[in-house]
């Protein structure tokens, strides 16, 4: 009582015998759980626990039943309503949702926001992207000039101008000079070498004369540099804008798949491992986070072995010409039969496909999971380390992963070009844009001390792109904010 004294005193304005909160049963100090009728459970109970003698006799006084049950029934009562009401709000809630425009117009806008910031975005890494690729499959020679080359060089441009009647005027001093011969008579006798001149190709045509307008010569790049502006520029020059954005939709439909069936493969086995989802719940905190590791590189690995053909058709696309052949995905794809093509790929193809699968999701998916597990470090308490941390663990990323994808195209390339019958993506060498790089496997290339330090061509881009990504976070500043509370 001295309870329900105090209550009163806190609320003097609540009278529990008064107040009527819609529920089917209320507490009260003094009575305990009574129902709406004013029957209290424990009474009932006293009842039911009573003997059958006199149960019966109780039974047999009037209006007696009638009250035992009256709460019972009102209880059956307001339950097939509430069940009633549930299924009417319910069913009705699906159909509201269902004909509701504006929901679908709100989920429509989303993913076209999403889907043309994720486009426009990849319309500016894909002249990068094609850059760092035809770096790694390909043989630039660049040649430095002698003195020599450059005296022969001046000869011919003597001879060119003589021979197009645009001779200089000379003085008496200079006619003196001619008589002199500064260089072999025999080289003289030959005339100009054409064919060391590394800006005039050379092709012999069925009458003896030379022509200087190749088509298949002109279709090789040749960038004045291994730096990305200059093969952006040699590329431009050949095959104008198209060239640039060369397998275009091809790669964005390729990353689209990836991410697609990574995220279809962890939904699929995270139930029977009895794990969450990594794509939902960060593998932070996961209840097993061994199984969750596991999962996720199996699901990378998964998910580039399968989209293999799509992964050599934009291979395909980037070094040959846009002028030229069929460029159509869906239309090679249809070449392609797992049960007749998956038995001639090469070892050593898939072997660089897995490892170029796990090193993109070791260093990008279980940074987080190193930090928090060995140094207690996580995003939301120590902000500034783990972005720090987390930076140098994309520049390790990408000085293991370059090699890999660099001997993964070079094997692809050679793949395209080993013109067998049972070849689903054939590719001739006239079509290419490109000197392709000689590919005798994995040893042999890791053997070649000279150029083993060509694996890593495309470290600037790379290294670029992980510096803009960070600079991007930084700029972020919801996430930061995020972060930081």
């Amino acid at each position: 009582m001295d309870d329900v004294n105090t209550h009163q005193q806190l609320r003097p304005y609540f009278d529990p015998d008064t107040f009527n909160a819609g529920y089917s049963s209320v507490f009260k100090p003094d009575q305990g759980v009574v129902d709406s009728h004013g029957f209290s459970i424990a009474s009932k109970l006293n009842i039911m626990s009573q003997s059958k003698s006199k149960l019966s006799k109780s039974f047999s006084e009037p209006g007696m039943l009638t009250r035992l049950t009256t709460g019972i029934k009102t209880q059956v009562r307001d339950v097939d309503n509430s069940a009633e009401e549930a299924q009417k709000t319910l069913s009705n809630m699906e159909w509201n949702d269902l004909l509701n425009w504006r929901s679908w117009k709100s989920i429509g806008t989303n993913l076209l926001e999403q889907f043309l910031r994720r486009y426009v975005r990849h319309l500016v890494q894909q002249p990068f992207e094609v850059s760092r690729l035809l770096l790694q499959v390909s043989e630039f020679e660049f040649a430095k000039p002698n003195d020599q080359s450059k005296i022969s060089l001046e000869l011919e441009d003597t001879a060119i101008n003589k021979t197009s009647g645009h001779g200089f005027e000379h003085d008496e001093e200079e006619d003196a000079d001619e008589a002199i011969e500064f260089f072999p008579k025999a080289h003289l006798d030959e005339g100009p070498n054409w064919s060391d001149s590394p800006h005039l190709p050379l092709k012999h045509t069925d009458h003896g004369e030379h022509d200087h307008t190749s088509p298949t010569l002109t279709k090789k790049i040749q960038p004045d540099s291994l730096h990305t502006m200059d093969v952006l520029n040699a590329i431009m020059e050949e095959e104008g804008s198209r060239g640039l954005w060369r397998a275009n939709n091809t790669t964005f439909i390729y990353n689209f798949l990836s991410v697609t069936l990574d995220a279809w493969f962890t939904g699929l086995l995270s139930p029977f491992l009895q794990i969450p989802d990594p794509y939902f719940i960060d593998i932070v905190h996961s209840s097993d986070p061994r199984k969750s590791i596991f999962l996720t590189i199996g699901a990378s690995v998964f998910a580039g072995l399968v989209l293999l053909p799509v992964d050599l058709i934009r291979t395909r696309l980037t070094i040959t010409s846009v002028k030229v052949g069929n460029r159509s995905l869906r239309d090679l794809l249809g070449h392609w039969s797992w049960s007749q093509n998956a038995s001639s790929i090469p070892l050593d193809m898939l072997a660089l496909n897995v490892g170029h699968s796990i090193t993109s999701t070791v260093f990008t998916k279980l940074t987080g999971i190193l930090l928090y597990h060995r140094f207690k470090i996580d995003r939301f308490s120590h902000a500034m380390w783990y972005n720090v941390l987390e930076l140098l663990s994309q520049m390790l990323e990408l000085l293991f992963r370059l090699p890999v994808e660099n001997l993964l195209r070079r094997s692809q390339t050679a793949y395209l070009l080993r013109n067998k019958t049972n070849d689903p993506f054939p590719v001739v060498k006239d079509d290419l844009i490109i000197i392709p790089r000689e590919y005798k496997g994995i040893s042999a290339t890791l053997r070649d001390t000279h150029r083993v330090h060509e694996l890593w061509r495309g470290w600037r881009l790379g290294l670029l792109s992980v510096a803009c990504g960070c600079g991007l976070k930084m700029m972020n500043s919801e996430a930061l904010e995020e972060e930081k509370f």
